[in-house]
């Protein structure tokens, strides 16, 4: 059976890595985690990275929407979480 859920915007940090090689879509240094929400889901996302911000375990995160990377001259939209 699947229900239909909606999701909280705000989670923890569960873990997460720096990417120092380039990949197919991010430009390195790039980080991506994994984060926990209150109804017990964990997301795989990208995080946002800012160059006076660092992250830790724990802390809180919140979901936001925008251009994740270009693909023949278009914006791929789509979700990352950043700290709250």
């Amino acid at each position: 059976d699947l229900a239909e859920v909606e999701l909280s915007r705000r989670g923890t940090l569960y873990s997460y890595t720096i990417g120092h090689m380039a990949s197919l879509h991010f430009k390195p240094p790039y980080a991506v985690g994994y984060v926990d929400l209150p109804e017990g889901v964990r997301v795989f996302a990208p995080l946002a990275m800012a160059e006076d911000a660092s992250f830790d375990v724990g802390m809180e995160m919140d979901l936001v929407i925008g251009k994740l990377w270009e693909a023949d001259g278009k914006e791929i939209i789509g979700y990352k979480f950043k700290p709250a």
